[in-house]
């Protein structure tokens, strides 16, 4: 599993809000945001998640 943290709130495990989760052949990508961050948004929009 490889952790990033988003390159707009940079924010991470100990004080992110919220994940998103991608997955590829044998390989999970786990990205931390803040609930406000857009790029949670966008991920939630392209998930069909959306609010």
């Amino acid at each position: 599993m490889q952790k990033l943290l988003c390159p707009y709130c940079s924010v991470g495990p100990s004080d992110g809000q919220a994940r998103t989760l991608a997955a590829a052949g044998d390989r999970l990508t786990v990205t931390w945001h803040l609930l406000s961050c857009p790029h949670y948004a966008a991920d939630r929009v392209l998930a069909g998640e959306e609010d």
